[in-house]
């Protein structure tokens, strides 16, 4: 099945923008050829530059504490898993607790770092991030692979340490939904948003041979979900004119 998920605050968009980073970074990790470090110091540069402009720390902190309140309130009530609970209670207390022991903004260790500083003001510019026009680039590049590895693990780690967090808060907003099977008639689904609940994550599930995607648009009280149909890349989509069935889960935890 293709996925598709659409954030429904500011901070789920931050976390999931975070998540995808973070994977990358581990990805191209797990495979440390000089190409994937190169890659990978391309993504850490990324994850500068987005907790640079945005309180992460904060953001996680406040999200931590919520859902810590949230699943004590779920624990209580009858006929509940209490351990299954008690066990995320207790991988909440101990990501918080980790958040609240790190001193400062999450990157402020890259953003005094001579060499990636130099990194970063050639990144803006098309393959301006070589080994000819930043010849510390390329001497680092031809380092061993355990010193190239040991550099990037201490570079990411506070991202790593944020990352155990982020999986902890996507995973319960993600088991916390109601789902259904419903049809977009036409190619277009609207419903509302109860009030009393406060949504974090809507997800739509298509089979993967379709050659549509869905288009959401969500506010406060209502979305809408429109398909477009995919022909050629190379020319812009147009609204799928038939039923679409799917399958929609609204989270909220």
């Amino acid at each position: 099945m293709a996925v598709y998920e659409q954030p429904l605050n500011e901070k789920i968009r931050l976390f999931l923008r975070l998540e995808f980073l973070i994977k990358r970074f581990n990805i191209h990790l797990d495979h440390p050829t000089p190409e994937n470090c190169q890659a990978a110091i391309v993504v850490l540069l990324e994850l500068y530059n987005l907790s640079s402009r945005l309180d992460v720390k904060n953001a996680l902190l406040n999200m931590l504490d919520w859902q810590t309140q949230a699943v004590r309130r779920l624990s209580e009530l009858e006929g509940s898993d209490a351990e299954r609970f008690q066990k995320f209670l207790n991988r909440l207390e101990e990501r918080a607790k980790q958040i609240y022991s790190f001193r400062g903004q999450l990157g402020q260790n890259l953003k005094r770092h001579a060499f990636l500083n130099l990194l970063r003001q050639r990144a803006g510019i098309a393959g301006n991030m070589n080994g000819f026009d930043v010849p510390l680039f390329n001497y680092w590049l031809h380092q061993s692979e355990e010193k190239r590895v040991t550099d990037l693990r201490e570079w990411v780690e506070p991202y790593s340490m944020a990352y155990d967090a982020i999986e902890i808060v996507l995973q319960l907003i993600r088991e916390s939904r109601n789902s259904e099977a419903v049809i977009a008639e036409d190619g277009f689904f609207q419903a509302g948003l109860s009030p009393n609940r406060e949504y974090q994550l809507l997800r739509i599930e298509l089979s993967e041979d379709m050659n549509y995607y869905p288009e959401v648009s969500a506010g406060k009280q209502r979305f809408s979900v429109r398909f477009v149909k995919v022909e050629d890349l190379a020319e812009r989509g147009t609204q799928e004119l038939k039923d679409v069935p799917f399958s929609l889960f609204l989270c909220s935890l």
